[in-house]
């Protein structure tokens, strides 16, 4: 079962190594690595560059060496181009480089140089995308091209202003809820988050989260699609995750669910990068990126916040759990 959010994800490919295997000891030859995920909600857009591990120097050494791994941005440049149709250059986005932390390990942590453009109103789902990388010093062209996926149709009862999501019914029994949504183009596979809020009351006021992630669900040609939440998953969530207290008060908020949704590019991507299973440990190299490796598509992420929980399951919450000391009404 697939648990790896496209957050993290992206986190992972922007902040952490590549981990591709090559033959180090071979004769030195230049091989850009780059990673990217574009999402029209995001206010910035990031873009990551490196380079291979190429050469006659011991791997870990190589590594832990800035310059190993990291072009000069003097070297570079990196834009993206909005292309119409017929493949017309509509406008165009020159990158700047930025360093963006990192947490210490084998890999370099000087320069962790990652390529930003703002977002503004230049990405429009309707349009493709194409990434180009040149390297001013060898004169060689990494390219590659995305689509973008499509606004994200959510259930109408989320436009309900009076709508509420319960798990424990009025006759004591667990309750489950079903959230649909409709298939947005350009996407392979779907993946919601639940997120619990409670506010605790101690020797402060704390606002905290508790946070359950679904499994990848992909796109099988049926536009009408849908997670659902059991009752008894639900009070597990907050039995599990919160410890018990005799010396705070806590008040259950409302619920807030993310739709994390991702191309079939990055699907392959998410496919081939699982840990290996079997006997054969050797893993298929995925790339969609010209003349370098690596990858470049799109993902989508929409946030529906604040929804309300009844006041039969708020009940029950303060009822059946009451190690956890939740107050009702």
């Amino acid at each position: 079962m697939k648990k790896l959010t496209f957050l993290f994800l992206l986190s992972s490919i922007l902040f952490s190594s590549c981990e591709t295997d090559f033959n180090v000891n071979a004769d030195w030859k230049e091989v850009t690595v780059v990673y990217g995920l574009l999402d029209q909600n995001e206010d910035k857009q990031y873009i990551r560059i490196n380079k291979a591990f190429l050469g006659n120097e011991n791997a870990y050494v190589m590594a832990s060496v800035a310059d190993s791994i990291n072009y000069n941005p003097n070297n570079l440049e990196v834009k993206i181009e909005k292309l119409s149709a017929s493949g017309n250059v509509l406008a165009t986005k020159i990158l700047t480089d930025t360093i963006m932390f990192k947490e210490d390990g084998l890999f370099s942590v000087e320069e962790n140089i990652i390529y930003v453009f703002d977002t503004d109103n230049f990405l429009n789902e309707e349009k493709e995308y194409k990434l180009t990388i040149t390297n001013k010093n060898s004169g060689n062209i990494i390219s590659s091209q995305t689509k973008l996926i499509h606004n994200l149709s959510l259930m109408s009862a989320f436009n309900n202003s009076a709508y509420k999501m319960g798990f424990y019914s009025q006759t004591g029994d667990f309750s489950n809820t079903t959230i649909e949504w409709t298939h947005s183009k350009n996407a392979a596979i779907y993946q919601m988050t639940l997120f619990v809020s409670y506010t605790e009351y101690g020797a402060d006021t704390i606002v905290k989260t508790v946070q359950k992630v679904y499994p990848i669900i992909e796109y099988d040609g049926n536009p009408n699609m849908s997670q659902q939440i059991t009752g008894e998953e639900f009070f597990n969530l907050l039995a599990y995750n919160i410890p018990s207290s005799t010396t705070v008060n806590r008040r259950i908020n409302n619920l807030d669910v993310l739709f994390s949704v991702g191309t079939a590019d990055l699907n392959t991507y998410i496919n081939l990068n699982e840990p290996p299973t079997g006997i054969v440990q050797e893993r298929d190299l995925f790339t969609n990126i010209d003349s370098g490796i690596g990858l470049f598509t799109a993902r989508y992420n929409k946030m529906q916040e604040n929804i309300f929980l009844t006041t039969t399951t708020k009940e029950a919450i303060a009822t059946h759990l009451d190690s956890l000391n939740f107050i009702f009404p």
